[in-house]
């Protein structure tokens, strides 16, 4: 193991429901015996990879219902460290359909229930009470209804003042309040940024958003000088695109048959923690992120391996 220790802050929690299929066909029952579940969550998923890259990470989340005893189990079957406190919301399940006649794999997400009173109290006291032990902080993913809107700001804000490397996968309010704390790196995706910075504009994921390049380098730019954070806008199966402060630079993505894309930005967003924390530049550490993306995209499960 890293001597490095990262907290990765997702406050909603996932069962992935995976189901393989050799075609699927709309408005017809579609049969499968080739089906698995585990852990997930955009948090879960980033401690997954971290953990295989040799890092010790932590994924601080909330659990709740009668199924949260199995996902801790499924946790610790998988070697990820959990830190929890129980909430009344319960852990929803996302299903991800893998059609192997066409190679895409689909993913329809269950809003979860909100949290009630009182869990943003918790879920800060927890942090806090790990974030001494800590040498990286990661925010990742929609936190579920609930919580106080200043409640990842708040995160933000403490970790920096401790002197933290601060990386946040975030989308909306909850980045635009966090901008203020001046976090090092901000990682969401192209749909993601362009629906934060342009009041909800809708750019599909797998959309050749080539186009936007320049409205992207110069919102990026305008980020770095007015906040002090770098930039990684992945974009699917397009090239990556990154302002590290100096340049703004794309960086191609590798075209190989695909199973699973899902994970794959957490999975980047493991890989280029792990490799900032060994001291790497942004461009290397993208770099090698995207490698992982690469590995986790070329598995069913989740992860490198």
């Amino acid at each position: 193991m890293s001597e490095k220790n990262v907290l990765v802050v997702c406050l909603n929690p996932t069962f992935e429901l995976t189901v393989i299929l050799d075609s699927f066909y709309e408005n017809e029952v579609n049969r499968s015996g080739n089906y698995f579940t585990f852990p997930s969550g955009k948090g879960v998923n980033v401690v997954r990879v971290l953990t295989q890259l040799g890092t010790e990470a932590t994924a601080l989340t909330h659990l709740g219902g009668n199924r949260a005893q199995e996902f801790i189990e499924l946790c610790d079957a998988e070697h990820i460290k959990l830190a929890y406190f129980t909430a009344e919301s319960p852990i929803r399940t996302c299903i991800n359909i893998v059609n192997s006649e066409k190679k895409t794999s689909t993913e329809i997400v269950e809003e979860p229930l909100p949290v009630e009173e009182g869990a943003g109290a918790h879920a800060f006291d927890v942090f806090d009470s790990l974030l001494p032990k800590t040498d990286a902080l990661v925010i990742t993913g929609t936190r579920a209804r609930g919580y106080e809107a200043d409640l990842y700001p708040r995160m933000v804000q403490r970790a920096k003042e401790k002197g933290k490397l601060v990386v946040l996968d975030m989308r909306g309010e909850d980045l635009r309040l966090s901008l203020a704390s001046r976090p090092d790196v901000i990682k969401p995706n192209l749909s993601e940024l362009m629906a934060t910075v342009e009041n909800g504009r809708v750019v599909l994921e797998n959309e050749n958003s080539d186009t936007l390049r320049e409205t992207v380098r110069s919102v990026t730019k305008k980020i770095f000088d007015d906040y002090g954070a770098k930039s990684v806008i992945s974009r699917g199966k397009f090239d990556t695109w990154v302002y590290d402060g100096n340049e703004f630079f794309a960086l191609p993505n590798k075209d190989v048959p695909v199973v699973n894309t899902i994970g794959c930005g957490d999975a980047l967003t493991a890989g280029m923690t792990h490799r900032l924390l060994s001291g790497d530049a942004l461009k290397d550490a993208v770099s090698f992120g995207m490698e992982c993306a690469l590995k986790n995209a070329q598995s069913l499960r989740h992860g490198l391996q």
